[in-house]
């Protein structure tokens, strides 16, 4: 057996395959032509360890492998979408300062720009002028609840002296009878002295003069008695009055009582509209800067420092990379505008694909599939996260979705890669190699397996079935456990290819 060993200080294929030399030396040079008539072709190329780690020369032992069929359709990374977040702004204004670029990771709550807004001015003027109204409103309950308790208890006053008058009015009376009564005795005493004097003076017993006493005595007590029952009479007739007047200061009084007690309460209750009106305005211009997004301290301090500061701040509504910035310092911004900025958060991405309705039916979340970057030849194995229950109306396909790590940054929203996913086929287990560690030579599948000695491989020719996704089911010509290259056998292809051409040149 014959072995070529190549020492290669190269950097490129293109310097290999015209040697390492340099110059225009005869390659011939040296060589005796007849020396080789009788000599195979080499069935072997040595590595050098420079070229080994240049060209990330990677083996792998042959295994069975349990390999079901794929089919493969195109996908693109975009962002994840539930953590996607637009940036606009509520109000209008001026942009005045721009604190992050495109590009930039940002923490949630960091201050993203600054808006110079006439409105958010008026909005906090009105706010405290909403403020002043409602410091005013609170006296005002105050003094028309106190003067509602004055003219309450003027109202009972009156009552009360209207119902004493009433209350005197039966003494007189009493007076009166008593009066009366106390004089009708004396009438009767000299209705009877006058009788028995008249009989006596008929008798000639009583003297005339006595007689004629009798009779000025009677018709003293007769009057005193007419003039008792007067005085009766007009003390009654005084005590109706008296009941009369005090019935109508009473009533007055209650009617004056009742229109007091309205009046007041109308001012009573205009005065706590006018409060509620006041607190209502005060909570509906507090919202208001809320929604502009001014925070509970903020507000606190404008109610308590009473200065204008129409700087409406934006913040980061989560953690993420700035990936859009639709806004530039000087510029007015509206709340119109879909977005001013866009924050992604690029540690978990996801890979969109379009699938075939009839393809789609036997997928599932959870199964394996491959992602191939075509540009670098990078594969890496992941698992279907979502197939989406609906067709899409206009490109009459199933959407598909893949989320990945992203900790790195190496998948790019964008980025276009291919997806390899399982078909309902069943599976089978066999003998198989990677894909890439199959080169056609001369029509041959064939592969390039390490010897025993150090970096020196020897190409074999092997029979394969149809690829399944990246492997290739070996047929015959490997067994379990052999060591094959499985990346970089482009590599050794071509060495084997110019060590042949060398040999057959030499004839």
């Amino acid at each position: 057996m014959k072995t070529q060993t190549i020492y290669l200080f190269c950097l490129a294929l293109p310097v290999w395959l015209g040697g390492c030399g340099g110059g225009n030396a005869d390659p011939h040079a040296g060589h005796d032509h007849g020396a080789h008539e009788d000599e195979a072709a080499p069935t072997e190329v040595t590595l050098s360890a420079a070229a080994m780690r240049q060209h990330e020369i990677s083996l792998g032992s042959v295994k069975t492998r349990t390999l079901r069929p794929t089919f493969s359709v195109p996908a693109r990374v975009a962002f994840n979408a539930e953590t996607v977040a637009h940036v606009g702004t509520l109000v209008k204004g001026r942009v005045s300062e721009m604190k992050v670029r495109l590009g930039d990771t940002v923490k949630k709550d960091t201050v993203l720009f600054t808006i110079e807004s006439p409105e958010l001015g008026a909005a906090q003027n009105a706010f405290l002028k909403a403020l002043d109204a409602e410091a005013a409103a609170g006296p005002a309950v105050v003094l028309a609840q106190n003067n509602a308790g004055v003219a309450q208890a003027t109202a009972e006053g009156k009552a009360a002296e209207a119902m004493l008058a009433l209350a005197n009015n039966p003494a007189a009376v009493a007076q009166a009878q008593g009066k009366l009564a106390a004089s009708k005795p004396v009438l009767q005493r000299a209705t009877e002295l006058l009788a028995s004097g008249k009989k006596l003076a008929a008798e000639g017993a009583l003297a005339v003069t006595e007689l004629k006493r009798r009779e000025a005595a009677l018709q003293t007590a007769t009057a005193e008695v007419q003039s008792a029952e007067a005085a009766l009479a007009q003390a009654k007739a005084q005590q109706t009055r008296d009941i009369a007047a005090a019935q109508a200061a009473a009533a007055a009084s209650a009617a004056g009582l009742k229109a007091a007690a309205a009046q007041q309460a109308k001012a009573l209750g205009e005065a706590k509209s006018a409060l509620n009106t006041a607190q209502a305005t005060v909570a509906t211009e507090r919202n208001r800067l809320t929604l502009f997004g001014m925070g509970k301290e903020a507000i606190a301090a404008l109610a308590k420092d009473r200065a204008l500061t129409p700087h409406y701040i934006v913040r980061a509504p989560r953690d993420g990379t700035v990936v859009e910035r639709e806004v530039t310092l000087g510029e007015i911004a509206n709340p119109s505008q879909p977005h001013l900025l866009v924050l992604a958060d690029l540690s978990r991405v996801w890979v969109l694909m379009e699938v075939p309705p009839a393809r789609a039916e036997g997928l599932k979340a959870g199964q394996a599939v491959t992602l191939v970057n075509k540009e670098t030849d990078y594969r890496t194995d992941a698992q279907l996260a979502y197939i989406s229950p609906l067709v899409d109306p206009e490109t009459r396909t199933v959407q598909a979705r893949v989320e990945l790590e992203n900790a790195s940054g190496q998948w790019r929203p964008g980025q276009f890669l291919t997806v390899q996913l399982p078909t309902g086929a069943v599976t089978r287990e066999t003998l198989a190699v990677p894909a890439s560690a199959v080169q056609m030579v001369d029509g041959q599948p064939t592969v390039y397996m390490l010897t025993k000695k150090k970096n020196t491989f020897k190409a074999r020719a092997i029979a394969v079935g149809k690829p399944v996704g990246d492997w290739l089911p070996v047929l015959k010509g490997l067994a379990a456990n052999e060591r094959v290259v499985t990346k970089g056998s482009f590599l050794l292809k071509a060495e084997f290819g110019k060590a042949g051409a060398g040999h057959d040149h030499s004839h």
